[in-house]
Parts: C-alpha cells; sequence; structure tokens
C-alpha cells in the first residue's frame, strides 16, 4: 500500500464493520449471501451497479460489461434452478437476461436478502486482512472473512495489441462491448469474429442474419459443438448420473458412445465442418453449446475458417489456405481475463477447488470460479457458495495449509493433462459431475446412492438412470425427511415434458427483427413512391454495394420496377379495389387461357407413368419405411435422412437440394408443426385433432414463405392466431345452423375488429393466450348463441396484434385479413337454396373460389413479413387460387350434400364430368409463375451442383406436392370422370391410383414431419 494512502485508511470516521462481505452481486454473490445469511452470520453484499444480476442486468452503455440485448443463457434451465428456489414453469427451457434478473430478484424478495444488500458501492481497492475502501474512499468496511464474487466475466482478453493483430488496419471491438448489431461499425461490413465460444456463435449469427454485409468465423484449434435441443427436449438432459459409468473422461466406453451416437447425430467434433474439426478428445475441452452457426454456415451465411496464419493490412489469410480475404472489422470473442483489480494480484492456482485461498487462514474465498465442460456456472456457484458458508460459520473445516498446497499441485497438473488445448485459457474449466461430487463431499450432501439402490430401488433408478443432473441431487440424501423429498419431487418434475418445443435461436432471430424494425420505423412512410435509395441513405448504406437488404419483417428491395413496389394503400376502399385488379389479373385471367386437356411432356416436370414403374416406386418405399423403422436411431441415421430426401424428390420430380439443407427444413417444420398443435391445444382444450390439423395445413405454406424470403422459421403469435381463426370461422360462416341474420351481423362486427381493433387497443399490451372472458363481449341477440366461438375469434385477433402493431406502415396486415373476411362472407354466394330457387352461375363461382384464395394466401403473406411487393402478392394471389382450388376439390362429396358451388360442383350441377377443370388445375399447378425468382432468391443457399437456390426448390417442391394432392383426390371421385381421362390422369401419378387412394398423403406427410420419424 503506498504511503500516501495511509492516512486515509486511519483517519477517516466513516468505518463500517461485518462479520461477512461479500463483493458482487451476480448469480454467485446472491446465493452466497443467502447461505451465509442463513449460517446465522452477519453478512452483506457490495454491488457497484445500480441492480443486481451481475452481467445479466442489461445495460445499453457499452463501456458496462454484461450481456447484450439479444441473450439467452446457454444452458437448459434443469442446470440453472437454485437447490431450494425452482424456476417457474412459465419460464421456457433457455430463459433470456430479462428473465434471469426477474429470477434473481424474485429470489432475494423471497429470502429477504435486500436489506443487506448495498447497490451502487464500488470496492475499490481491498487491504489484508480484511479492509474494504468504497467508491470516492471516504467509506471503509472491515470485516473478517471475504467471499469474492465479481464474476469471471470483467475484464477482456484483447489481443489487439499483439500479432498478427497488431497488423491489421481496419476497426476493432471486443464481444464485452456488444450490444446489438445496429451499430454503424457492423452495418453493411464484412466481418470476422474471432473465438469459438457460445458468445462468439450467438454473435456470428445474429450479424449474418441482421446487418453485415458477410460474416467470417475463425476458430484455432477447433471446437466442441453440440446442439441445444434433441428432438424437442434440451440435449444437455442426456448427460444423466449414469455417465459415471462411462467415466468423466475420453474412456474406452465414451468413444463408443461418441461414436455411435454423437457423431451420427451431430458430426465430427460435433458440426461435421472440417475448419472447426477439435484436436482435443470428447469432454477434454469446453463444449460450445450454441450449434445454430452450423445451421447459418449451412445457408452460407457464416463462412468457416481455421485460425489466422497472417494479417496484411485488411487481408487475412487463415491456416492451410492461400488465398487472403478481405475484412472491415474484426469481432474479439476471446474471452476475460482472471483478474479483480481491487486486489494488487490473485492466482486461480493458489485457490484450494477453485474456492479457498491460500495464506490468509481460510478467510478468503472466491464463488462462481468454476466453469463446467457441460452444465452452468449458476450451479456449481450455489454448492461453492453452500461450502463457503458452511467454513467460514465452522460447521465444517479446511484441512491444514500443507494438506491444501499439496491438493492445489496435484489438482493443476492433472488439469493441464486433462485439458491441454484450454488449460491456460480456461483455468476454471471443470467436469460437471466431478466437480460437484468433491464439493458435495466436503459438504457431506451427495445423494446416498448407494443406500439408495437398497431401500428405495425404484428412487435410485429414476435418479442414477433415468433423469438428468439437477441441482436438487445434493438435497435428496436419503429420502428420509420432508426436505429432502420434497428435493427429490423437484428434482423429477424439472425434467421437461417430451412435448414441449424449444427454439433459442428463433427467439434471438425474432427480438433482432423487432429490434431492427423498431430502428427503421422512423425512415418508413406508407408511400409506394418511396425508393431504395432514400431509405439505404437514411440507414447510412452503400445502396451499390448492397442492392438486397433483408433485415427481419421489413424488406428493402430494388424498387425500380413496378412489380417492386409496396402494396399499400392510406384506405381500405383503395387497397381492397387495387387487390381485387390484381387478383383477375394473376388467376382467372391465367385460368381462362389455359386448355382443357393434361398437360404434355413438352414441360420437363410433367411425367408420365406405366403400372409398373408406380408399383416399384411404391415397393421403394415400402422398404424405406422398414428400413427407417428398424434403423432410426442408430449410426445409419444420416444415411437414412439421405435416401428420404432422394426418395421425395425422385417421388415429386423435383430438383435435388444439399441433404443438410433439406434436413434443416424438414426439423423446422417437424418443430413448428407440434408446437402449433401444443399451442392450439393450451388455448382451447375442446379443439379437436382434426381442426387443429385443418388449421395448420396453412401453417406449412407459411413456412415455406418464410424460406422463400430468407426469413428464420418460427411460429409467431401472428402465424398462429390467423391459422387458428379458420376452424373458428369456418365453422360460423359455412354453418347451415347459423341463420343469415347472425352471419351478417358477425359479418359486420368482425370486419370493424379487423380494421380497427378494439375501442381499448393499447399496443404496449400483450396478449398472454389465455382464453377471454365471454361476458366481457357486447354481441347482439343474433350471435349471443355464437358467443364462445366468436371470443375465440377475437383472441386470435390479439395474437395478430402482438406481432404486428396498429398504427403504423403495417396496416395492410388488417385490411388483407379484412379481404379475407369479406371473401368468406361472399362464399354465401355459393350456397344452392332450393327454397328460393336461387343458383350461382359458373362466373360468380370462379371469381369467389379466386378471391377467397388469393386472399388468405395474401394475409400470410403480411403476416409472415408485415409489407408486400406486388409481384409477392400477385404470386401469392396465383398460389392462393391453386390451392382453394385443390381444396374444392377434395371437398366436392361433401360440397355436393350440401349444395355448396365450386368450380366442380358447378360443372356436376351442369350435367358435366370433371375432367375439364380438373385437367385446368393440373396445367395451373405447372404454370410458370411458380419459376419467377425474387430478389430474396439470392440470399438463400444454392446446391452445388444444380445451382438451384433453396428459393426456388421450395416453390417447385410446393407446385408438384399440389399436383400429387390434385391426382389424390380426383383417384377417389372415379365416377365423375371419364373412362379414358380417368386412365389419362393416373398415369400422372408416381403410384397407382389404388395405391394412392389408400395412402391419405397430407395426413400422412403430416404425422411423418410432425413425429421427425427419419
Amino acid at each position: 500500500m503506498a504511503d500516501s494512502e495511509q492516512p486515509l485508511l486511519s483517519s477517516t470516521e466513516n468505518r463500517e464493520k461485518h462479520s461477512v462481505v461479500v463483493i458482487g452481486g451476480g448469480w454467485s454473490g446472491i446465493y452466497a449471501l443467502k447461505y451465509l445469511l442463513g449460517e446465522g452470520l452477519d453478512a452483506h453484499l457490495y454491488e457497484s451497479r445500480s441492480n443486481i444480476g451481475g452481467i445479466w442486468y442489461f445495460d445499453e452503455n457499452e463501456n458496462v460489461s454484461g450481456v447484450y440485448k439479444s441473450a439467452h443463457v446457454t444452458s437448459s434451465k434443469t442446470f440453472l434452478h437454485a437447490s431450494d428456489f425452482p424456476f417457474p414453469k412459465t419460464i421456457g427451457e433457455f430463459p433470456s437476461h430479462g428473465e434471469v434478473l426477474a429470477y434473481l430478484h424474485s429470489y432475494a424478495d423471497h429470502f429477504k436478502l435486500w436489506s443487506n444488500i448495498h447497490l451502487n458501492s464500488k470496492i475499490v481497492r481491498v487491504e489484508p486482512q480484511w479492509s474494504l475502501i468504497l467508491n470516492d474512499g471516504l467509506k471503509i468496511i472491515d470485516c473478517n472473512y471475504l467471499v469474492v464474487c465479481s464474476g469471471q466475466h470483467q475484464i477482456a482478453s484483447d489481443p489487439r495489441s499483439s500479432y498478427p493483430f497488431n497488423q491489421f488496419t481496419g476497426t476493432f471491438s471486443h464481444s464485452i462491448t456488444y450490444k446489438t448489431p445496429y451499430d454503424n461499425k457492423f452495418i453493411n461490413k464484412r466481418i470476422l469474429v474471432v473465438g469459438g465460444g457460445e458468445t462468439a456463435s450467438d454473435l456470428a449469427v445474429e450479424l449474418s442474419a441482421t446487418i453485415a454485409k458477410r460474416v467470417y468465423m475463425s476458430i484455432r484449434g477447433g471446437q466442441w459443438f453440440q446442439a441445444r435441443l434433441l428432438g424437442q427436449q434440451p440435449a444437455d438432459i442426456m448427460y444423466t448420473m449414469l455417465m459415471r459409468l462411462y467415466g468423466y473422461y475420453d474412456t474406452i466406453l465414451v468413444r463408443c458412445w461418441r461414436r455411435i451416437f454423437f457423431v451420427p447425430m451431430w458430426g465430427v467434433g460435433g458440426t461435421g465442418i472440417r475448419e472447426w474439426t477439435p484436436t482435443v478428445p470428447f469432454l477434454h475441452g469446453f463444449i460450445n453449446k450454441s450449434r445454430e452457426i452450423v445451421d447459418h454456415v449451412a445457408l452460407n451465411r457464416v463462412i468457416p475458417k481455421r485460425g489466422i496464419k497472417t494479417i496484411n493490412e485488411q487481408l487475412i489469410t487463415f491456416d492451410k489456405e492461400e488465398n487472403p480475404i478481405e475484412i472491415d472489422h474484426i469481432l474479439l470473442c476471446t474471452g476475460f481475463q482472471w483478474t479483480h483489480p481491487f486486489f494488487s494480484s490473485t492466482d486461480i492456482h493458489d485457490l484450494y477447488k477453485l474456492v479457498f485461498a491460500s495464506g490468509v487462514d481460510g478467510t478468503l474465498a472466491f464463488v462462481g470460479t468454476a466453469r463446467p465442460v457441460f452444465g452452468s456456472i449458476p450451479a456449481m456457484a450455489e454448492l461453492q457458495a453452500r461450502w463457503v458458508a458452511a467454513v467460514f460459520s465452522g460447521r465444517r473445516r479446511l484441512p491444514s495449509e500443507k494438506v491444501m498446497a499439496k491438493s492445489r499441485r496435484a489438482y493443476w497438473a492433472r488439469h493441464a493433462n486433462l485439458y491441454p488445448h484450454d488449460h491456460k485459457r480456461l483455468k476454471q474449466l471443470v467436469n460437471l459431475f466431478e466437480y460437484s461430487d468433491v464439493i458435495g463431499d466436503e459438504l457431506g450432501v451427495r445423494v446416498a446412492l448407494f443406500y439408495l439402490f437398497f431401500r428405495h430401488p425404484r428412487s435410485w433408478y429414476r435418479i442414477y438412470c433415468a433423469s438428468p443432473w439437477s441441482p436438487f441431487l445434493f438435497r435428496i440424501g436419503r429420502l428420509s425427511s420432508d426436505d429432502e423429498k420434497l428435493a427429490y419431487q423437484r428434482h423429477l418434475a424439472c425434467i421437461p415434458e417430451k412435448d414441449q418445443a424449444f427454439h433459442r435461436y428463433n427467439d434471438v432471430m425474432l427480438s433482432a427483427y423487432i429490434e431492427l424494425d423498431l430502428q427503421i420505423r422512423p425512415f418508413l412512410r406508407i408511400n409506394t413512391k418511396t425508393k431504395h435509395e432514400e431509405l439505404t441513405t437514411a440507414l447510412g448504406l452503400n445502396a451499390s454495394s448492397h442492392p438486397i437488404i433483408a433485415r427481419g419483417p421489413v424488406l428493402i428491395h430494388s424498387l425500380d420496377e413496378d412489380n417492386d413496389i409496396y402494396f399499400e394503400f392510406e384506405t381500405y376502399e383503395e387497397f381492397r379495389k387495387e387487390r381485387l385488379k390484381l387478383n383477375y389479373d394473376s388467376t382467372l385471367k391465367l385460368w381462362y387461357s389455359l386448355p382443357n386437356g393434361l398437360p404434355t411432356l413438352d414441360n420437363n416436370l410433367v411425367r408420365r407413368q406405366t403400372i409398373k414403374q408406380q408399383r416399384a416406386r411404391l415397393r421403394k418405399m415400402k422398404f424405406f419405411a422398414f428400413y427407417c423403422t428398424l434403423f432410426k436411431k442408430t449410426f445409419l441415421k444420416k444415411k437414412i435422412q439421405s435416401k428420404g430426401f432422394r426418395l421425395w424428390n425422385e417421388t415429386l420430380n423435383v430438383p435435388t437440394l444439399e441433404d443438410e439443407s433439406l434436413y434443416g427444413i424438414y426439423k423446422s417444420m417437424g418443430r413448428i408443426t407440434t408446437e402449433f398443435l401444443n399451442k392450439g391445444r393450451r388455448y382451447d382444450e375442446t379443439i379437436s385433432y382434426e381442426e387443429l390439423f385443418k388449421a395448420g395445413r396453412t401453417v406449412w405454406f407459411m413456412i415455406a414463405f418464410q424460406m422463400q424470403l430468407n426469413l428464420p422459421l418460427i411460429l409467431t403469435d401472428s402465424i398462429f392466431g390467423y391459422n387458428m381463426l379458420y376452424p373458428y370461422t369456418d365453422d360460423l360462416v359455412d354453418s347451415n345452423d347459423v341463420s343469415r341474420e347472425a352471419k351478417v351481423d358477425f359479418a359486420k362486427l368482425f370486419h370493424e375488429r379487423l380494421l380497427i381493433g378494439e375501442p381499448t387497443y393499447d399496443s404496449q399490451v400483450h396478449f398472454d393466450g389465455k382464453q377471454s372472458n365471454v361476458a366481457e363481449l357486447k354481441l347482439p341477440s343474433s350471435l349471443q348463441s355464437q358467443a364462445n366461438r366468436i371470443v375465440k375469434i377475437f383472441d386470435m385477433v390479439k395474437f395478430i396484434e402482438n406481432d404486428w402493431k396498429r398504427g403504423g406502415e403495417y396496416e395492410g396486415v388488417y385490411m388483407s385479413l379484412a379481404t379475407i373476411h369479406e371473401s368468406q362472407m361472399k362464399s354465401t354466394l355459393q350456397h344452392a337454396r332450393t327454397e328460393d330457387s336461387y343458383a350461382p352461375t359458373m362466373t360468380q363461382v370462379e371469381q369467389v373460389s379466386a378471391e377467397k384464395g388469393g386472399a388468405s394466401l395474401i394475409a400470410a403473406g403480411f403476416l409472415i413479413e408485415g409489407r408486400l411487393t406486388r409481384a409477392k402478392i400477385a404470386y401469392l394471389e396465383y398460389l392462393g387460387f391453386g390451392l382453394q382450388l385443390l381444396d374444392d376439390l377434395q371437398d366436392v362429396k361433401e360440397d355436393m350434400k350440401n349444395n355448396h358451388r365450386t368450380i366442380f360442383t358447378q360443372t356436376l350441377a351442369e350435367g358435366r364430368p370433371l375432367d375439364a377443370p380438373t385437367a385446368r388445375l393440373i396445367q395451373y399447378c405447372y404454370c410458370a409463375p411458380a419459376y419467377e425468382k425474387f430478389s430474396d432468391d439470392q440470399r438463400t443457399i444454392s446446391d452445388r451442383k444444380t445451382g438451384v437456390t433453396l428459393a426456388q426448390y421450395v416453390r417447385v417442391s410446393m407446385m408438384m406436392f399440389s399436383v400429387v394432392l390434385v391426382l389424390e383426390a380426383a383417384s377417389r371421385l372415379q365416377e365423375y370422370y371419364s373412362k379414358e381421362f380417368y386412365r389419362e390422369l393416373s398415369s400422372l401419378s408416381p403410384f397407382t391410383f389404388n395405391d394412392l387412394k389408400a395412402a391419405r398423403v397430407e395426413e400422412t406427410l403430416w404425422a411423418i414431419v410432425r413425429n421427425q420419424w427419419f
């Protein structure tokens, strides 16, 4: 201590004395304070910031270290619970920083910690033994024991002054200062992310999906990756206590497990990316759980690179490469230093079991020092805090200094051997099972597995073999007391249910897009003449070097051609009038021009099959199903997936695309389908599976449209609400049990609700998904009997309002929904009525069908993107009419029974067979608009061999799958076709009509994707 500082310590009168002081108010500090107080000690916590939470307290100031705006935890909630205070079930498996902070606040409330927490109290220096100087030096705290919980993420490890980084002439930043991607140093820049940790992966994903021109990610020495999810559950829950049998490290059993399970599931190193192949064995290095980066590598958004070899100004050459890459900005995700500014020096090697410092008689402890290879820091921190409190209170004792010194030397020698790659960089790295058992032994709180094996064998099995590691295990003991039984119940309850679905990546992307939307909004107006150059200038972008800028709900394209003008109008009448004109040009004009015969072989997508070929294809499918059932959970899983995709492409006669891209699509569709069904059931327990299936069909189209627009694949509230409108509104509008007066009253009421909203609408209120109270509805007498149905319809609109706020540039969303409703009401014109001899004409039926089908998909497009260009509206009109006709063909028999006139039933009513309209529908499916390229196509991955983009592949697959569904519907209507036409039609099918009838293609595919059968 300097001489000039001595008078400050001796002369000040502002001095306090406590038994124990805790430095740092993050997760570890809160735990430490709670357990110290629980031991009856006079403990006080000092936190430099204005709130608890440590790094989990988000601050937009770049100079304040902490999480970035879109951050979520990387380990699942199972590993995060406090052992005596579980997370609420309402919080998802991967909580956001806001949810973590709220949890810590509720923890402090529950255990009454606030009176012992001192905020805005920065410790500037610590003097032995122990005097703490606060803030400006005018206050001193003396204590007998000191607990340091200031964390592992305070001081950045910044290599920019060392070679080769000191040769770089571009700009630098470190992840410690990163808050959001919307910063001038990232906008339209070629960014190199350096590092292999979870922060590096998350930031590379976020930047590549939002604002960067190109993102590269460099990992020196490779990296082990593991997905957050395994099926529909967090992947880390596969680490059960049974892993003790395998061993903690790279034993023969672990290598077998990795070869049989890990590599077939996720590829070599967890990614299959050769540039990132790890150089250390499994479990001998940190495991990155942010594997979403692999999807972005597959989509060519992130370019994987090895370590940096040389830097020449802005040209960077990587290991095993010759050609340099030009980089504008380097984002360093190179970790943090083990240092504490208030100490003159600290060395983690001096800590006994990473907790107690040497040479101070056991009066100084560090909590939150252990970073597990997998699992969470807070789980280790709680065990450390319990041990520290027990030692400081005298309930547990430390060994002698000599014994501790010997233990430390042995520990660090073994650590260097176990973690050769990370030993110097991550000295805190531990194995979760091994380290927690070590601390549990010190406390005497390890679960008594040997005892349970004989006295409670079922509980032993559930703990040891059938459940993941959790903090509750260290309170179970022998299952003899009420507290131990409660801990056992909490342990079992923390295991996620198998039908849950989680997507942290989508949460990250969604919040990123919402953030960008809020930043762009001031520059946008509802004006069809707004130019691309004005927008890019307002955002500070270079339009010439960045012609396509796609960010979340707002997509900016070149607006030079009429087709790329946004479809936006001041009033609903203008919107409706222009939409009807576009509808006719995109649908009926084409429909009327088509021939009445089946397509010829001039179109390379048209394929005629012999019965022999059709039966051979069916045999292939059956063999594949058998093969899939036998081997889908073995190391052959990847081959099964690849075979499945090849069969899909060959059956539909569509171009090929890389398996990795297809598997990503397949997994996303399965995840979203399952989530849609679960969310539907949570909202309405009375809804049937059939109704949900009917509602969910459009979900798949919306997933496909998200892919075509290069947007993240997510089930937003608006997509859910829109698709759930169908079972409720169709039942009301199409039901013969609802009076005409009631339908008219509902039409007026719902039209106002869509266009104007509720009188009490508040854009700041978020609908929580709980069914609204029927009693709050003010309905006319004609609708009182339909109140339960109408309240659900209005709730679906609230879901939509969660995503697209009223009163801005997204009014097109509500105008498009109003056109759907208007078209649905027009469908009453399709009902032939015998009582007043009313029958619609074919022209009326065609117009209503075109309007209704197009309106549905236009609204779907608006709900996905917020704003649409004329070209996209035209494409959606075309597609919507085709899907409406397909739906009508599937419902011919039911519509005939109900006197509902469609193009097909009207044809039958006029005494003609269905030959001509069915042939025309197939011709319609093969039409050119499905090939039209939007500018979005340029941003989707292309197959290296065929050059087909993901957007093109999705469009052609949709078109060809629609043809198969048309053929399936026709196969069940043999009596309505001429014999010659039916025979010719069957030759277009991939299977014989008899086999196609039995297949129930749509429902079978729904089940396969939903359950992820291969």
